[in-house]
């Protein structure tokens, strides 16, 4: 399974949000669309009671997106072992290459989850 998301660098993305003054892409911000990317790559298979949940994340962060530019960021799953889940992402914005990795994500039962939290 493949999946691609595009994404506008806006001022929320930005490292100066987390407390640095340079408007770029942040690294936290490159693994959230990583996440979301993941995420809606596996939902076709997902029933209506289960969603995925981020469990790990290995990327490298390797160049600038400056804010106002796109990015696109590919998901592919390359592992899949019951309800865990492995996925290699990408990110790309007109430059060339910004981020690679690996994402581990977990399927899990919507109530059966939310009620261990009460």
């Amino acid at each position: 399974m493949r999946h691609e998301k595009r994404f506008k660098v806006d001022e929320s993305m930005v490292a100066k949000g987390i407390g640095l003054n340079v408007r770029v892409l942040s690294t936290p911000s490159l693994i959230l669309a990583m996440e979301i990317t993941a995420h809606e790559c596996i939902l076709p298979e997902l029933s209506e009671f289960e969603t995925t949940v981020g469990t790990g994340i290995c990327m490298r962060h390797l160049k600038p997106t400056k804010i106002g530019e796109e990015f696109t960021v590919v998901a592919e799953l390359i592992e899949r072992n019951g309800r865990k889940l492995k996925f290699k992402v990408s990110a790309y914005d007109s430059q060339g290459k910004i981020g690679e990795g690996e994402h581990y994500r977990a399927i899990i039962n919507k109530s059966e989850f939310e009620s261990r939290l009460k």
